[in-house]
């Protein structure tokens, strides 16, 4: 029977147990020569694992999805180019969150897999230091920008996916204690849920607030004329006429007639 692809290994319950063999036996220096490189750099004082062993830890902790497998698998492949030994002993890997995402798109090519699939992964490797930097400093614009950025093309799962990358690259320490960075974890997902939570508040509230059924664009449509103060003059009417109850904010035809008849009138004098 023929080996198994990454992909196939990656999927797997246990792709460490191909990954770790594979190391091994020289294969995976010859099908991804980066990862492999990982198995020759020490992460100390602060880990005792090097950074192959930690890698394969956070890949077998990582849900056994191709978006979130692959970023398990290549969330620390800059550390590899950005090892620096301190003269005291210490490992630095500067900059490899972002050395890294620039390393994935030909790694993941080079073992067959899409463009859109690439970009995710390469998305998530740039972005997996930021979660587990929070701390309380943290204002509500920065918090958001996060999420913004995980979320740019997948939307609230691209969230969920750097932080469940988070949680595996915390996990990938085990048996080291993680409490504290799983408590930093719970203070940014309880920063964003309160933001989230305020702007669900502030969506309710403007559904409910009186506004003109119509706009600018479509009153202009309308009177066939051209720009002027007449239409927020108009647009302040109908909503008046909204909070007065005598004109629904989603009827739009209801509006019309009574635009042209303000129009007809009141719209002559403006």
């Amino acid at each position: 029977m023929p080996e198994p692809g990454i992909r196939e290994a990656l999927l797997s319950q246990r792709p460490s147990d191909l990954l770790a063999r594979w190391a091994r036996e020289g294969r995976l220096r010859e099908i991804m020569p980066d990862l492999d490189a990982l198995r020759a750099i020490p992460q100390l004082p602060a880990h005792r694992d090097n950074a192959f062993i930690h890698t394969m830890k956070v890949v077998d902790a990582s849900d056994p999805t191709p978006i979130r497998r692959w970023a398990g698998l290549l969330h620390d492949i800059g550390k590899g180019p950005t090892f620096i030994e301190t003269p005291d002993g210490r490992s630095r890997f500067f900059e490899h969150d972002r050395i890294g995402a620039e390393m994935v798109p030909e790694i993941m090519s080079a073992a067959g897999e899409d463009t859109e699939l690439i970009e995710q992964v390469q998305r998530l490797v740039a972005l997996h230091m930021r979660p587990i930097s929070y701390n309380e400093e943290w204002t509500d614009a920065a918090v958001r920008r996060l999420v913004e950025e995980a979320s740019h093309v997948r939307g609230e799962e691209g969230w969920r996916d750097l932080l469940a990358l988070a949680h595996a690259d915390l996990r990938g320490y085990l048996p080291e204690p993680i409490d504290r960075g799983l408590w930093v974890l719970q203070q940014l997902e309880a920063h964003r849920d309160r933001l989230a939570a305020q702007d669900a508040q502030e969506e309710m509230q403007e559904a409910l607030e009186p506004r003109s059924p119509l706009d600018g664009h479509e009153l202009l449509t309308l009177a066939n004329r051209p720009p002027g103060p007449w239409i927020n003059a108009l647009k302040d009417f109908l909503t008046e006429e909204v909070q007065a109850g005598r004109l629904y904010r989603t009827d739009k035809e209801k509006a019309r007639e009574v635009a042209l008849e303000w129009l007809a009138d009141e719209g002559r004098e403006t």
